[in-house]
């Protein structure tokens, strides 16, 4: 508590109006100094896999500093290691320290509720577990090197589609069940030094202006004692969000938000107490980013890393005929444009310009495979080339094995995007077809940052999955191929047969102001081990070189019903040839007769590592939080008690060892009902249809209007795809290509997101890049709600 106390004994020596300019930025990346009190300025900078610091060089304009490009959160949340994440947390502060950043912008630990959403590839699971204990060592790394980092984006922000402007309409279990648990998980276990919110409103509130979200849930309820900032662009109404609880607006758009939270104080409207939290919270910051110096960094040892990491993140979905690993001396092909150039990042935000990138090709060579090469396709196209693909064929025919490799261009997953299907280019589902028909032995190695459908799956004998691995992917492939080294992924997120089994399908995205979770608790494997749906590849699959079996199973007790943990023990044996690593996974199933439950929920999980015939305990510790629902009666975790089955996994859906326990029920807990009122959620074996009234019975209040009503003013919130069809509209949709246009410049945007990015951002947004003012912003809007003479007197900053 002693740097909280000397911030605010600092901000107690600033004028009001030096306490609202430090809630804002000074520019894109840097906080304000005031050099009267000695207060300097300190850097941010993105994240998460990766350093993306933004430079301004006189001749190339705004430029990115090179950085190792780490693997996307998508693969390494397939490495279940605690102890990786922390390495490359650690690794990424000495980065950020040898370039003055003093805060990285992540871990992103949003729920993978669609396979659909474009930004899947920066977050870890579909599951809050897992996001929760690998965001809370990937921070533990950063913050060990005195470097700060912003847990995000809290909350709710599942899409990419209308992400700044939609209310996400979600039931109270399930936000804290699902959504706000692996942040919870965090805060249980490491402080971050900042949060940040997200764009999107909760119950149909602004995450920016959001009290109940920030400071209610954020603050009271899970603890956290850190800023919070805005996402870029995220603030809606800068006055109601100080009183919220949000300490610092980014990136600065001019001094108009300052001013209207001094004049809002001065007017009585505001809460003085209120700036000098937020405004010691940014003091707070500041004083904590200036405990580390400059420190240099290996870059060849965190390439290193960057390949351990891939590597041991690599999931290997099939192996029929043991075809992995390559045998020596093995003639082999490699085909496909991605085994020269590697899909390694996804585009956005996080888009890191990489020190160095393997090609999995050359790295095949180097460690001594005998092998060719044919593009096969073009990966700037998806139409079928016959004549690449008849050369694909042909080299197939003349060797042992081909390694196929394949997945998603950029084009294909962004942020600023969802996707609209889970299909692959068509010239790469052709390819792989053709050639599988030329040579039976097809390894299929993917990289992609989300699910795709994998119709083809049968055609091939072995599927490698490296989702999005980082600028050392081609050798970690390579390592994985030759068997150097055995494979130990295992999948965060359920991979469907196809997109229509997927629980939110039929309301993803969702309408123009509206998206509804009306699946509720029933995201990735919850839903379809629930319903016994079978799956492509269910949660927590991964196949070895290797085999497992697990034995002994011991609990130090058959009921749980105090303070003191329940230790449950199981034994594992490598049974196989070769040295690996599993992950055992621990379930709890308990299905209620009152309340709509899941099958089972992943409650812990640990990775070791086995040498062959040897043997080693896995311990874990289970309190009776873990038997918890949210009881929305009484804003908190309770247990229904009864009989609760422990399950011992290899997956969701591979039970090893099993034991059944007893709890006692918490004597208050009122358990939700919605047998009656909502009888579609219990029943899941056709799948989930939810209807208006069995939505709204488990949402505890009315559904709000998917669209903007006749009568409803416009607000900062407008979108041109609203208004394009105005005057008014045009012009500014001419302005805003203007702008959008401009943001292709970086390496942050890519042109095809031009369009979407325009007609789906809110108008207030255009402060950020346009050279409008968020005071003239509101004029525009003024306009638009035909207040004509208000209108052109806030255009001219009156």
């Amino acid at each position: 508590m002693e740097q909280i106390n000397d911030a605010f004994q600092l901000v107690s020596q600033l004028t009001l109006s030096e306490k609202t300019n430090l809630l804002s930025g000074s520019d894109k990346w840097h906080t304000k100094e005031n050099s009267r009190v000695g207060l300097p300025s300190i850097m941010v900078a993105d994240g998460p896999h990766g350093l993306r610091k933004e430079v301004s060089d006189p001749v190339k304009g705004i430029t990115t500093v090179p950085a190792t490009c780490f693997p996307t959160a998508s693969a390494t949340g397939c490495s279940f290691d605690r102890d990786l994440l922390r390495r490359i947390g650690v690794a990424l502060a000495e980065e950020c320290r040898s370039e003055d950043v003093d805060v990285l912008l992540g871990p992103g630990l949003n729920c993978k509720r669609s396979p659909l959403c474009g930004r899947n590839f920066e977050y870890f699971s579909e599951d809050p577990v897992v996001s929760g204990e690998l965001a809370a060592a990937y921070i533990k790394g950063v913050q060990s090197q005195g470097v700060g980092t912003s847990m995000k984006h809290f909350a709710l922000n599942n899409q990419e589609y209308r992400r700044m402007t939609t209310d996400a309409v979600v039931d109270e279990r399930a936000i804290f069940e699902l959504y706000l648990s692996g942040f919870e998980r965090v805060l249980r276990q490491v402080h971050p030094w900042t949060v940040m919110c997200s764009y999107n409103r909760v119950k149909g509130i602004n995450a920016s202006d959001n009290q109940w979200l920030l400071t209610d849930v954020l603050r009271t309820k899970f603890g956290f004692n850190g800023l919070v900032m805005s996402d870029w662009g995220a603030v809606n109404e800068r006055v109601k969000g100080v009183s919220a609880g949000l300490d610092l607006e980014m990136p600065y758009v001019g001094p108009y938000h300052d001013q209207q939270i001094e004049k809002a104080v001065l007017a009585g409207e505001l809460d003085a107490a209120a700036v000098d939290r937020c405004a010691a919270r940014v003091v707070e910051l500041v004083q904590k980013a200036q405990s580390r110096a400059h420190a240099s960094y290996d870059s060849a040892a965190h390439h290193m890393l960057a390949r351990e990491a891939s590597a041991n993140s690599t999931v290997l979905l099939k192996n029929e005929d043991s075809l992995l690993p390559l045998k020596a001396g093995a003639r082999v092909a490699v085909i496909g444009a991605f085994a020269k150039i590697p899909r390694y990042q996804g585009a956005g935000s996080s888009k890191v310009v990489p020190l160095q990138i393997d090609s999995p090709f050359d790295e095949l060579l180097k460690l001594g495979v005998f092998a060719e090469y044919a593009a096969g396709y073009d990966a700037a196209s998806d139409d079928p080339d016959e004549r690449l693909i008849e050369e694909a064929c042909a080299l197939a025919r003349e060797k042992d094995v081909v390694l196929l490799y394949v997945g998603l261009p950029d084009r294909y997953e962004s942020e600023g995007f969802d996707r609209p299907s889970l299909a692959m280019p068509q010239n790469q589902v052709a390819l792989i077809r053709r050639v599988s028909e030329a040579n039976p032995n097809v390894v299929a190695i993917l990289f992609c940052g989300s699910v795709v459908e994998l119709e083809w799956a049968d055609s091939v004998k072995t599927i490698l999955l490296s989702y999005l691995g980082g600028q050392a992917v081609g050798g970690a492939v390579a390592d994985v191929a030759t068997g150097k080294v055995c494979p130990s992924g295992k999948l965060t997120e359920s991979w469907p047969l196809k997109l229509e089994d997927v629980p939110s399908y039929q309301y993803f995205p969702g309408y123009t102001r509206t998206v509804e979770y009306r699946e509720s608790i029933f995201v990735g494997y919850r839903y379809y081990d629930t319903a016994k749906m079978p799956v492509r590849y269910p949660f927590g699959h991964g196949l070895s070189y290797t085999s497992f079996s697990y034995s002994n199973l011991k609990l130090d007790g058959n009921a749980l019903d105090g303070e003191t943990p329940l230790t449950v023990s199981v034994d594992v044996t490598n049974t196989g040839a070769y040295s690996g690593a599993e992950v055992v996974q621990l379930y709890v199933s308990h299905r209620s007769d009152i309340m709509f439950t899941a099958e089972q929920e992943l409650k812990a999980f640990e990775k070791i590592t086995l040498a062959p015939g040897e043997t080693k305990s896995v311990v874990f510790s289970l309190t009776r939080r873990d038997l918890c629902y949210y009881d929305t009666a009484n804003n908190d975790w309770r247990v229904e008690g009864g009989d609760y089955e422990i399950r011992l996994s290899s997956s969701s859906r591979d039970i090893r060892l099993s034991a059944t326990i007893s709890a006692a029920p918490d004597a208050d807990a009122q358990i939700p009902d919605h047998r009656a009122d909502a009888p579609c959620y219990y029943d899941l074996s056709h799948g989930i249809s939810v209807p208006d009234s069995a939505f709204e019975a488990v949402l505890g209040r009315p559904i709000p209007p998917h669209e903007r009503q006749q009568d409803e003013p416009h607000t900062l919130n407008v979108t041109l795809s609203e208004v394009q069809n105005t005057l008014l509209g045009k012009l500014f949709v001419f302005i805003g290509r203007k702008i959008a246009e401009k943001a292709t410049d970086t390496d942050e945007v890519d042109n095809g997101l031009v369009d979407h990015i325009l007609y789906t951002s809110p108008l207030r947004i255009m402060s950020m890049e346009s050279g409008f003012t968020p005071r003239q912003i509101e004029g525009i809007v003024m306009l638009f709600n035909k207040k004509i003479l208000s209108g052109f007197r806030a255009l001219l900053g009156k």
